[in-house]
């Protein structure tokens, strides 16, 4: 009798974290591959596996391998730097061109403009944030691979630019996202992917006060994390997520104006960072342990990479 869901399955979920953890290694060698030379010269007698359509260039994005490309909207995290910014009394100061950014004394009711961060902190540290955020994604995806007996890597190396689209080259693509360039800045400045992901900043938005709309739209309106009838873990979700001061116009009024002043000033948001950004990847794939045994002394594959296609791709699992 045929089962639907393979015992590998449950494996994955009862796997134990720490021997994730302990366990996890960079296993690059998958069915199929080769390797044609040097010390570790070798091919593989099995077949590769696939899992979905088909800097390391013997391993990266070959066929049966699986490559996740997280992409972050580093557009998003500056301006909700700001919100977050002028929530606790502070505003933005232009550090580079070393002046205030006009306009902010009208808002003297609701922020001490007196009290500022500059420019090149908090693009910095908004990057920081985001970087941390697709890099323990990526990292959790490896735990993953261990508690599925799979192989694979977590990796930096390939220029973003051009795997995001950005390379001016019909031949190479990338990811399509669309990008601005300008005499001004040193790279081309990818802002979003049409209907897909879209940057909280122009040509997405015609400026930077629709910008914020849109942002307010997306935090405060339906299915937004602080929308009364977004569901929630709690007892009373509504009370909990209705809890949050939504921004008044005054606030976005602040906010936008700010961030404006770094469009106009320098000719993209944010003014010194991608708004789109991509640093790390995760591959995923089905193990030679031939390789391993070959090479590496015993322990350089877990038990559950071992058993992995008798547990997940017996013949009488559908």
């Amino acid at each position: 009798m045929k089962t639907s869901i393979p015992p590998g399955f449950s494996d994955m979920l009862s796997f134990p974290l720490i021997e994730a953890l302990l366990g996890r290694r960079s296993r690059r060698f998958f069915a199929g591959a080769e390797i044609p030379d040097g010390v570790f010269a070798y091919t593989s007698t099995r077949e590769p596996v696939p899992l979905t359509e088909a800097h390391n260039t013997r391993v990266f994005n070959k066929p049966s391998t699986l490559v996740v490309i997280p992409v972050g909207d580093l557009s998003q995290h500056v301006l909700l730097a700001l919100c977050y910014m002028l929530q606790n009394g502070l505003v933005l100061y232009d550090d580079i061109n070393r002046r205030s950014i006009p306009g902010l004394g009208r808002f003297a009711d609701i922020v001490d403009v007196a009290n500022v961060w500059p420019i090149t902190f908090v693009e910095q540290w908004s990057l920081a944030e985001l970087t941390v955020e697709l890099a323990a994604g990526c990292y959790a995806g490896t735990l993953m691979l261990q508690a599925m007996g799979l192989g694979g890597w977590m990796f930096n190396g390939v220029d973003p630019f051009a795997m995001l689209g950005c390379s001016g080259d019909p031949a190479i693509p990338g990811l399509g996202f669309r990008f601005e360039t300008d005499d001004r800045w040193p790279y081309p400045d990818p802002t979003g992917l049409e209907g897909v992901m879209e940057g909280f900043c122009p040509p997405h938005h015609p400026d930077m006060r629709a910008a914020v709309e849109a942002l307010c739209e997306r935090k405060f309106g339906p299915g937004g994390p602080f929308h009364p009838d977004t569901p929630g873990p709690w007892k009373d979700s509504r009370k909990v997520r209705s809890a949050a001061t939504v921004h008044d116009d005054r606030f976005r009024q602040c906010v936008a104006l700010q961030a404006q002043y770094l469009v106009d000033t320098f000719g993209k948001f944010p003014a010194t960072m991608p708004s789109m950004f991509l640093i790390m990847y995760l591959q995923a794939h089905h193990l030679d342990p031939d390789f391993y045994d070959e090479f590496f002394k015993p322990g350089s594959y877990l038990r559950i990479h071992a058993a992995h296609m008798d547990r997940w791709h017996r013949p009488d699992v559908e």
